[in-house]
């Protein structure tokens, strides 16, 4: 073989590495965004069912206008699941708290749960 093919085949085995470490980098991020996603959609669906507990009488199972008495297992929100921990806390008449710890390690989602909406808190 000569000098030249050599360069080349030298040159495109640099290429292709590096190609492989951006390819695995931009993997590795879209991953934690789906999983970041998956949390806060999770988050909101439990809103939801909070918001309906909330709005609905407490002689028909509800809360009555008040969260006092919420539980994950009214709102239907697993403590562990494949994306990460949930917990729930600051729990008052008007609003809640949910945490979640994402499974792939990173910053704590923390959602504040009013009775009609959810706010994403930085944490």
């Amino acid at each position: 073989m000569g000098q030249q093919q050599l360069f080349l085949i030298i040159l495109v085995t640099i290429l292709v590495g590096i190609a492989t470490i951006v390819a695995i980098n931009t993997m590795q991020a879209t991953r934690a965004n789906a999983n970041y996603d998956a949390i806060r959609q999770t988050m909101l669906d439990a809103s939801v069912k909070a918001q309906g507990y909330y709005m609905k009488n407490d002689m028909m199972g509800g809360g009555g206008k008040s969260f006092q008495n919420i539980s994950m297992e009214i709102i239907e929100l697993e403590p562990n699941n494949e994306h990460g921990t949930f917990s729930i806390s600051d729990i008052g008449d008007d609003s809640f708290t949910i945490t979640a710890i994402p499974a792939a390690g990173g910053d704590n989602i923390v959602g504040v749960v009013y009775a009609d909406s959810i706010e994403f808190v930085d944490p």
